[in-house]
């Protein structure tokens, strides 16, 4: 295999598809998406039927951003696609004051439709939780699910509707770029590119020497339980425990009755994507006694259990940059367990740095607030629309 594109993206989850999708969109032909699994695969981050999206953050600036997110970037995509991919949806924060306080001051500097609710009006308003007396309550009216599953299928629909190639079961070796072109080795020959996009989430740091030891893969247990009660009827919730590593959070799914949920682990022993042990028993206890202790609704069955990788940074920002000396080539690890809601937004941002050097965000935004880059010398590739 000896091909010639405009660009290669090198990732097939949400990410790398938006990437494509938006590659296509602003006129660049002959687009391929190397995957090393199938689309849809479940041994990342983009699998699954829901993801939850809201916009109460500890940081006014991702508060901000997810206004355009929500407002521009989604609609985009779904009328793209001529389906619905956010279903709006209360989500609830609630649990420490001293950790919640942050998200409360950063949803009022930017206006969000974000509620403080005191312990017994959320008891009325939310039944199935139980909330602590002097517990910090925010209802996100914002907030919603996205059908995940449907959103990375929509987008692998909309580029091979638009021309894209989507090169499945094939592994990329090394990415090189020499004078004529970047030359992308894979387990099934060399491809060619004018530029590449990376975005294969757990594997960024074997791709791209800049972000070696700026990531780390947390690997993350997920549930998925049937309740006595239909999962759709309650909120989506996120519920801090008091430590950095006692967040949990739960979401219905979408096209079944089961309720998703996890706990949020953003440190802890780094793992090998290669080699990701599934599951523990006392991983799965951990998530059903929180459960009891948060819900009131019962348990009434146990549905199954998964992984997901999240590739996380120190700041638990994102990285998206370009390679080092290279604007031909760009890069992103976007997850940092909050990366699929602005994927149609990191997409087009990774399009537009390949595409024309540089890419914008709405007016006053900072990028190195809000994407972690590594290169605190060199200026921004991303930068607000005034700047």
């Amino acid at each position: 295999m000896s091909e010639r594109y405009g660009a290669v993206v090198i990732g097939g989850g949400v990410v790398g598809l938006s990437a494509a999708w938006h590659l296509l969109r602003l006129g660049c032909r002959r687009v391929a998406v190397v995957e090393r699994f199938r689309i849809g695969h479940d041994r990342g981050i983009s699998h699954g039927s829901a993801r939850m999206t809201r916009s109460t953050y500890a940081s006014a600036a991702y508060a901000g951003l997810m206004r355009r997110v929500r407002e521009e970037e989604w609609p985009l995509l779904e009328r793209a696609a001529g389906t619905t991919l956010v279903r709006p949806a209360d989500v609830v924060f609630f649990g420490d004051r001293a950790m919640l306080g942050a998200y409360a001051a950063a949803v009022q500097a930017v206006g969000a439709d974000v509620e403080r609710l005191a312990a017994g009006e959320a008891r009325r308003r939310f039944p199935a939780l139980r909330f602590p007396d002097g517990a910090e309550i925010l209802q996100d009216r914002t907030g919603g699910v996205i059908a995940a599953a449907e959103a990375v299928g929509a987008l692998a629909r909309l580029v091979g509707a638009d021309g894209g190639v989507l090169l499945e079961d094939t592994r990329v070796r090394a990415v090189e770029p020499t004078t004529g072109a970047v030359r992308i080795a894979t387990d099934r020959g060399v491809l060619e590119a004018e530029r590449a996009v990376i975005a294969s989430g757990a594997w960024i740091g074997d791709l791209v020497p800049a972000a070696r030891g700026a990531v780390a893969v947390i690997p993350q247990t997920v549930a998925y339980v049937r309740l006595a009660e239909p999962a759709q009827t309650l909120p989506s919730w996120i519920h801090f425990g008091g430590g950095r590593s006692s967040i949990t959070y739960a979401l219905p799914e979408v096209g079944r009755d089961a309720l998703k949920i996890g706990h949020h682990l953003t440190t802890g022993p780094a793992g090998d994507p290669e080699d990701i042990a599934p599951p523990s028993d006392e991983e799965i206890r951990s998530l059903t006694a929180t459960l009891e202790r948060i819900l009131s609704v019962p348990v009434r069955e146990m549905l199954g259990s998964e992984r997901c990788l999240y590739t996380m940074t120190p700041t638990e920002d994102f990285i998206v940059d370009c390679w080092p000396g290279e604007p031909r080539i760009a890069y992103a690890s976007a997850c940092s367990g909050h990366g699929f809601k602005f994927a149609p937004l990191t997409g087009r941002l990774l399009a537009e740095l390949v595409l024309r050097g540089r890419a914008e965000l709405p007016t006053g935004m900072d990028a190195r607030a809000l994407f972690g880059l590594g290169r605190e010398t060199d200026p921004s590739p991303i930068a607000a629309a005034d700047a």
